[in-house]
């Protein structure tokens, strides 16, 4: 009997240490961070991007993405992450948008209190972004690893309208804080998937940075990874109500300083 019960335990007990095994070595965290500068190229297409300075009549909201067209435009930026431990971690991170562009105007267009006249009329809109976030790793696992923080972001962003000698400016540059996420699924060697989210809404306004990426290990010090970015965002106060979305095609290498 003694000898049945054995030989009917031993296979199940060796299943479940199999098991035990490899939850503990799932539980292994990923190797120790290292510095990494990312170069992120992209194109991005205009959804929405509409203004009115200031907000209040006699200025008019009008369409800018209908003056410039979609796009596609170019967009990019550069990373720096920069690992203070295993478990706290800075980013800075440089982000130029612009566009320059010319069209027609079926309608005047009051901007500042001027009024542009129906007809062909030059645009300049900038978004540029600076940030310097923290993160925290909360959940680090040898396949999924998450954090989550907070970002300051200096934005200094332009709308300018210019009609022959007739020109208009507004600039603005101000800080906005954001809450950051990004979690890291590496589901297969080499290979792992992104998400990179970085926003903040109220009342007065909201700003929506989110990417989602498909990476590759090329070697030990250099990736490669494409994806989807959306930018979303923008103000409505006295001032000026200004909303805009711009989504984007991008790819991006990544070098770590090992």
């Amino acid at each position: 009997m003694t000898y049945i019960v054995r030989n009917a335990l031993l296979p199940w007990l060796a299943v479940l240490a199999g098991v035990v095994q490899s939850t503990e070595s799932a539980a292994d965290p990923a190797p120790p961070p290292s510095p990494a500068l990312t170069v992120e190229l992209g194109a991005a297409w205009q959804l929405r991007n509409t203004a009115q300075v200031a907000n209040e009549p006699p200025n008019t909201r009008f369409k800018i993405d209908d003056l410039t067209g979609d796009g596609p435009y170019r967009a990019g930026r550069v990373v720096l992450d920069w690992p203070l431990n295993e478990k706290h971690r800075l980013r800075f991170l440089v982000a130029p948008l612009g566009i320059d562009e010319s069209g027609t105007s079926p309608v005047p267009i009051v901007f500042r209190n001027t009024t542009f006249a129906p007809g062909p009329i030059d645009v300049k809109y900038r978004f540029d972004s600076y940030r310097a976030s923290y993160r925290y790793v909360f959940y680090e696992r040898a396949q999924w690893t998450w954090s989550g923080g907070g970002t300051l972001n200096i934005r200094d962003a332009e709308i300018r309208l210019q009609q022959g000698t007739l020109t208009r400016t507004r600039k603005n540059t101000g800080v906005v804080p954001l809450l950051a996420l990004e979690g890291e699924w590496r589901f297969a060697p080499g290979w792992y998937g992104l998400l990179d989210f970085e926003g903040l809404a109220a009342p007065q306004g909201r700003a929506i940075d989110v990417a989602l990426k498909l990476g590759y290990e090329v070697t030990s010090n250099l990736a490669i990874a494409g994806g989807y970015r959306i930018l979303d965002g923008g103000a409505d106060n006295d001032d000026l109500y200004s909303f805009a979305r711009f989504d984007s095609a991008v790819i991006g290498l990544t070098w770590r300083f090992r």
